[in-house]
């Protein structure tokens, strides 16, 4: 039986609340009528046209991204640019989508704890401190964590590529650095570079890194494994199933959530 997308929403504002976003993100409701009904939702990345397409031929009433569909204000809607053909999909099929971006990442439970955990980090805490997070309302952007025992820069990143299923990692600093404390940011790091620097870990783990963080970091004695955009953030997929199923089950609310089947890597390696 179908909800009220009101009560979803409130469920998604209490996992990740809108507050904790950054101050140029653009998170919640992208696109679709905020009375509407919702019975099968699809958790993804990102929005884009095929998956906005799928789900519609699925017959899904909401999908839930990490990236939003509409980032920057819009002078036009064209429908032969990726962004005006995923909100022209989403419209025609009269499903909506809500992102979910830097408030998920800050969030306490969110992308950043997730990645954390995954790596087996311990006593995690913020790794730069978030306007809402200094308001006392959530911890911030990025986590700093200790490993269970001291490891080589060189088998940690081994571990890591196991750990996040990614098909390769690059290290930037001394293999043999013997590595206790760990930095991590999901997606585009390069901003948090100033921020691991200041903090007392070894290694800095994310995606996007450049040729200047990593020679900025090298300079300073320290070290950087980047492994990607996509294989930081997509535990997030499977998590947020998980989460919302436990809410709806505790609610008895009868709303099918599944991870979206089609997204890949957009980099591969040769």
């Amino acid at each position: 039986m179908a909800v009220a997308f009101s009560v979803i929403a409130r469920i998604l504002e209490r996992i990740a609340p809108a507050a904790m976003a950054e101050a140029w993100d653009n998170v919640g409701l992208q696109v679709g009528d905020p009375g509407a009904k919702v019975a099968r939702i699809w958790v993804a990345l990102d929005a884009g046209p095929e998956v906005v397409r799928a789900a519609g031929d699925a017959g899904i009433d909401l999908i839930i991204t990490h990236h939003p569909l509409i980032f920057r204000a819009l002078k036009q809607i064209d429908l032969g640019t990726p962004t005006g053909a995923a909100i022209g999909h989403a419209l025609r099929h009269q499903l909506a989508v809500v992102s979910l971006h830097t408030n998920l990442d800050s969030a306490p439970g969110g992308l950043n704890d997730l990645l954390g955990r995954r790596l087996g980090l311990r006593r995690m805490r913020p790794l730069s401190r978030a306007p809402a997070a200094a308001a006392g309302t959530g911890p911030g952007i990025g986590r700093v964590g200790d490993l269970p025992r001291p490891q080589r820069l060189e088998a940690l990143a081994l571990r890591v590529k196991r750990r996040l299923d990614a098909p390769l990692v690059r290290l930037a600093g001394d293999p043999r650095t013997l590595v206790r404390s760990v930095a991590v940011a999901t997606g585009s790091g390069g901003s948090l570079v100033p921020d691991f620097l200041r903090s007392g870990a070894q290694v800095f783990i994310s995606g996007d890194l450049g040729y200047h963080d990593a020679r900025a970091v090298e300079y300073a004695g320290r070290c950087l494994i980047d492994v990607g955009h996509f294989h930081s953030e997509r535990l997030m997929k499977e998590a947020l199933v998980e989460r919302l199923r436990a809410e709806f089950a505790r609610r008895r609310m009868a709303v099918r959530v599944q991870a979206c089947p089609l997204e890949a890597d957009p980099f591969t390696p040769v």
